[in-house]
C-alpha cells in the first residue's frame, strides 16, 4: 500500500495508465478496498450502507482509496492547479482511487460526491431522519474519472453557515455549501470595525456624520464620512492591522454599517471612490486580497466609474420578485450595469423560509435566476435562507443549483421527493408543493402585499395569508395525509410526518389569521359578520394558541427550529381576535345605530359582543403633539397646522408621537391628499414602548406598505391592529405612532384627521 508520504513522493514517477473495469470497494458483503487519509466520513457511510468497515491496509487484489493526497496518478497535480478551491477529483488509476481537492473543503466535497455517486447516499434534511442510506451488498467504482467544480466560487446560506445548530451546519457542508471559515469573500456590514468610537470619537469626530460620533457600542445607523480624507488613512490602517493579525484571511469586508446614516445626501460616488482608494493602498502592501461590499439600498446604483478589480459588490435583492416580468427586466438591467463597472459581482438574495407562515417555494423561478447569474458571470451567491424545513426540497434543491447552475430543477425536485418519501408517496408530495408554488407565482404577485421594487419583501407582515383559500388547506392536508399513509419504510414515514407536522403551523396560521373585514353597509351584513365573529371566536383563539405552541415546540427541535422566529414579530403574534372585524362592527354601530338597534341588541350576552358595545362608547385618543421621527432620513420634514400635517422632502420617515395605550385592539384612521405626479408610500407604525418609556427593540406593529394614490383628492386610509401586552418579555405601556412616508424624490403630501383608537380585550 501507499503511505501518504509515498504517494506524494512517487506520483510523478508512475506512468499514466487507464484501467478497464470497475474497481471493487465492497463485494457481496466483503471489503475489497482499503482507505487512507481523512476518510472517517467515507468509512462510516460505507459501513452504514453495507455493514462492512473498510480497513486501512490494502489486501492483495484490492483497491486503495486515497483521500486528500495526490495519489499515484501523474495527472492529478496539473488538474488540481486548474480547479476552483472547492472543486475535486475522483481519479481511478491502476488499483487506486484518489479523492482530492485543492483545499480540505474541496477534498471533503469529493468524499461526499463519492458517497452520493457510488454509495447512493443523500442528505435530504438535517439530522438522522434526513439521511437516506440505502442498504446494499456491493459497491464498485467506474474507471471513468470525475472532475467537478462549482458554478459559483462562493455559495453560502444564512444561518446554515454558522454553528449555532450544528446538525444544520453539517447538512449544509455535506451538500457542498460554504460557511464561516470557508467563505472566500467577506462582505457583510463591517465599517464600524474600522471606526470604533473609542478610537476616533474624541480625536477625530470629523470622521463621523456631521462631526457627531455615535454612542459607544452603536454599530448601526451611521457611516464614516467618505469625503473626509482622514477616513481613508484610518481605514487602510485598520485593514492592515487586521491582515497582520489574520495573515491567512483572503478577504476583508468594506460593507457599510446597517441602517444607513450617511453623511452624504448621495453616497454612491463618494463611497465607491473611497473604496477604490482604500483598496488600492492596501494592495500595495497586501497583494492578492479581495474586498467584498454590499450594494444595498442607497448603494445599489453602480458608480459612473469602474471599481477596482479586487472589489466584489454583492447586489442585494429578493429575486423572488423576478416572478414579475417587469421586475425581472429591471433586475437584469441593473445587474448588467453593475457588470459594466466591476470585474466580479455577487448576488445577495432573500430566500426566507422563516418567518413566513406558508411554504414559500418558487423553484422554477429560482433556477432561472441562477442560470442567468451564471451566464452573466456572477461569481458569488449568498442568501438569507432561514430554513423552514416544511418547505421540503427547497434547501436541498437550492444547494444543488448553486453547485451546478445548469442542473434540471424538475429532476432535482423529483429526486428529493422520491428519496424522501418513496415513489408512491412522491406524487402526493409533488402536488402539495406545486399547489404552493402556484400560490406564490400567481396570487401573490397580483396582491398589494407584493413589492416588486423592494430590496426584500415584507416578511414580517402576513397579509399574504388573506390570499389563502380554505380549499388550499383542505387539499394540502389530504395530500400530506396520503403521503404519510403511503410512505413505504419507517424512515420515509418519519420524513413525511415531519412535513405534515410543519403544515399544522401553516394551517393554524391561515385559519386563525385576522382577515380584513369591510364595514357592513346594511343590517343584514352586519348581523352576518357579528354572527360569524361570535360563532368562530373560540376556535380562532384555540388555533392562534396552537400555532404559537407549535412555534415554541419547534424552538426546542434542532431541525424544525425557526431561526427567524415568527413569535418575535408583533405582526405575526396574533391571538385569534380580529381587529378589523371588531372595528368594522364598531363603525357600523356608531353610524347606523348610535341609539341602539337590532345589531346592538345582538351583541349582548357574549364577551366578544359586549366588547364591541364598549368600543362604540370608547373615545378617540388625541393625536396632536407631533414631532419628526428622529431616525428619518434624507430631507424628510413636516409642518403642522391644527390637525393638518404637510409632509415634504425626500427620504424615509415622518411625523410621530408617543401615546399611552391599552394593549389590545387598535385602529388608526386618517385622510391623505397626494398631488398628481407624487410617487410615495406610507406605512402606519405603532412602535412598542415599555413601562420605563424605553422603546422595545425590533417591536413595531405596522400596516402594509400603502402606495399613495396621486389624485389630488382626499383619500381615507385605515389600519386595524392588535397591540400585544408584552413584546420580547417587556410589558407594553405606550406606542410611538408614526406615519412612515417613503419617497425617492421631493414630495408634498398632506395628512389630516389622524385618529388612534385602542381598547383592552379583556378575558373571553
Amino acid at each position: 500500500m501507499f503511505t501518504r508520504r509515498q504517494v506524494l513522493g512517487t506520483a510523478a514517477l508512475i506512468p499514466f495508465i487507464r484501467i478497464k473495469g470497475d474497481l471493487p470497494v465492497v463485494e457481496n458483503g466483503i471489503a475489497r478496498a482499503a482507505v487512507t487519509g481523512d476518510a472517517a466520513e467515507l468509512v462510516t457511510y460505507v459501513e452504514r450502507a453495507t455493514g462492512v468497515r473498510l480497513p486501512s491496509v490494502q489486501g492483495p487484489g484490492d483497491t486503495l482509496i486515497i483521500v486528500g493526497a495526490n495519489g499515484p496518478d501523474p495527472a492529478v497535480p496539473g488538474l488540481l492547479a486548474e480547479l476552483d478551491r472547492d472543486g475535486f477529483l475522483i481519479r481511478p488509476f491502476k488499483d487506486t482511487i484518489t479523492i482530492v481537492g485543492p483545499t480540505p473543503t474541496g477534498t471533503a466535497n469529493g468524499v461526499r460526491a463519492f458517497l452520493e455517486r457510488y454509495v447512493d447516499v443523500r442528505w435530504l434534511l438535517p439530522g438522522p431522519d434526513g439521511e437516506d442510506v440505502p442498504r446494499r451488498t456491493t459497491i464498485s467504482v467506474s474507471p471513468l474519472p470525475v472532475r467537478e467544480e462549482p458554478s459559483f466560487t462562493m455559495r453560502s446560506l444564512s444561518p446554515l453557515r454558522d454553528g449555532k445548530y450544528p446538525i444544520q451546519q453539517q447538512w449544509a457542508q455535506r451538500n457542498r455549501l460554504q460557511g464561516v471559515g470557508t467563505e472566500p469573500i467577506a462582505f457583510h456590514h463591517n465599517l464600524h470595525t474600522l471606526f470604533p468610537v473609542e478610537r476616533y470619537g474624541t480625536t477625530h469626530p470629523e470622521y463621523y456624520p456631521n462631526g457627531r460620533p455615535p454612542a459607544p457600542g452603536k454599530l448601526t445607523g451611521w457611516q464614516p464620512a467618505f469625503t473626509v480624507p482622514g477616513t481613508i488613512d484610518a481605514a487602510v490602517t485598520g485593514i492592515l492591522e487586521y491582515f497582520d493579525a489574520n495573515p491567512g484571511a483572503p478577504s476583508f469586508s468594506l460593507g457599510v454599517n446597517d441602517g444607513e446614516g450617511f453623511a452624504e445626501l448621495d453616497p454612491v460616488p463618494a463611497y465607491y471612490a473611497w473604496v477604490n482608494e482604500v483598496v488600492r493602498r492596501v494592495l500595495l502592501e497586501r497583494p492578492g486580497k479581495t474586498f467584498g461590499l454590499l450594494a444595498y439600498r442607497k448603494l445599489e446604483t453602480p458608480p459612473a466609474f469602474p471599481l477596482h478589480p479586487a472589489v466584489v459588490p454583492f447586489l442585494t435583492k429578493d429575486r423572488y420578485t423576478w416572478t414579475d416580468p417587469a421586475a425581472e427586466a429591471d433586475g437584469h438591467a441593473l445587474t448588467e450595469r453593475w457588470l459594466a463597472v466591476c470585474s466580479q459581482l455577487g448576488f445577495y438574495d432573500y430566500l426566507y423560509g422563516a418567518p413566513y407562515l406558508l411554504p414559500r417555494v418558487f423553484p422554477h423561478e429560482y433556477a432561472r435566476t441562477i442560470r442567468y447569474a451564471k451566464e452573466k458571470g456572477v461569481v458569488a451567491q449568498y442568501a438569507e435562507l432561514y430554513p423552514n424545513w416544511g418547505e421540503g426540497p427547497k434547501p436541498w434543491v437550492t444547494a444543488r443549483l448553486l453547485w451546478d447552475a445548469q442542473a434540471d430543477v424538475d429532476a432535482l425536485q423529483r429526486e428529493w421527493l422520491v428519496r424522501a418519501v418513496g415513489a408512491t408517496s412522491a406524487g402526493y408530495l409533488a402536488a402539495y408543493y406545486q399547489l404552493w408554488e402556484r400560490f406564490w407565482a400567481e396570487r401573490v404577485p397580483a396582491s398589494d402585499w407584493f413589492l416588486p421594487d423592494a430590496t426584500y419583501q415584507s416578511f414580517n407582515l402576513p397579509q399574504y395569508l388573506e390570499l389563502v383559500e380554505e380549499a388550499d388547506l383542505t387539499r394540502s392536508r389530504t395530500l400530506l395525509d396520503s403521503a404519510v399513509a403511503r410512505a413505504d419504510t419507517p424512515a420515509r414515514t418519519a420524513r413525511a410526518k415531519i412535513l405534515r407536522r410543519v403544515f399544522e403551523l401553516y394551517e393554524s396560521s391561515a385559519l386563525s389569521y385576522p382577515r380584513q373585514v369591510a364595514t357592513p353597509a346594511d343590517q343584514a351584513t352586519a348581523l352576518a359578520v357579528l354572527r360569524h365573529g361570535v360563532d368562530s371566536f373560540q376556535s380562532r383563539l384555540d388555533l392562534a394558541a396552537r400555532r404559537l405552541a407549535l412555534i415554541k415546540e419547534f424552538a426546542a427541535d434542532p431541525v424544525l427550529v425557526l431561526q427567524m422566529n415568527p413569535a418575535s414579530f408583533p405582526n405575526l403574534t396574533w391571538t385569534g381576535w380580529n381587529p378589523s372585524e371588531f372595528w368594522s362592527l364598531v363603525e357600523y354601530l356608531r353610524v347606523h345605530e348610535p341609539s341602539g338597534g337590532p345589531v346592538t341588541d345582538a351583541t349582548a350576552g357574549h364577551p366578544y359582543g359586549d366588547l364591541i358595545g364598549a368600543g362604540v362608547a370608547r373615545p378617540d385618543q388625541a393625536t396632536d403633539a407631533w414631532r419628526l421621527l428622529p431616525r428619518s432620513t434624507g430631507t424628510r420634514a413636516f409642518t403642522q397646522t391644527g390637525g393638518l400635517l404637510r409632509i415634504t422632502g425626500q427620504g424615509w420617515g415622518g411625523p410621530s408621537q408617543i401615546v399611552d395605550v391599552d394593549p389590545g385592539l387598535a385602529q388608526v384612521t386618517a385622510r391623505y391628499r397626494a398631488p398628481a405626479g407624487t410617487a410615495a408610500s406610507v406605512q402606519v407604525a405603532l412602535d412598542l414602548i415599555d413601562t420605563t418609556n424605553t422603546p422595545i427593540p425590533s417591536s413595531s406593529v405596522r400596516s402594509p406598505v400603502i402606495f399613495l394614490r396621486p389624485t389630488g383628492e382626499w383619500i381615507t386610509l385605515r389600519f386595524d391592529a392588535e397591540i400585544p401586552a408584552t413584546a420580547r418579555n417587556k410589558p407594553v405601556d405606550k406606542v410611538e405612532l408614526i406615519l412612515l412616508v417613503d419617497s425617492a424624490a421631493d414630495i408634498q403630501v398632506e395628512f389630516d384627521d389622524v385618529v388612534l383608537r385602542t381598547i383592552a380585550k379583556g378575558q373571553p
